[in-house]
């Protein structure tokens, strides 16, 4: 099986495409991002907020937690996790 291995003559050619396509969106009077932001287009959410505010500061906040994912858990009648 063949892998993947960047040489520099590849990161030049990409850099360079990179560069022109962003010139020409600049021509055309396109924005340079992410143009579904840019529409308005509904984003998926980040999973990536805290579950307590300000973050987790003890074992009963842990516990907490935990407590929560359990009853979830049990209404979403899923399996619980393999435990190692």
């Amino acid at each position: 099986m063949k892998q993947y291995r960047p040489n520099v003559e590849r990161q030049k050619w990409l850099y360079s495409m990179m560069k022109s396509r962003a010139l020409m969106r600049r021509r055309q009077g396109k924005p340079e991002g992410n143009t579904a932001v840019a529409e308005g287009r509904k984003q998926i959410p980040d999973n990536s907020e805290p579950w307590l505010p300000g973050g987790v500061r003890s074992v009963a906040d842990a516990l907490w937690i935990s407590d929560r994912i359990k009853e979830d858990m049990e209404r979403w009648k899923l399996p619980p996790p393999p435990t190692d």
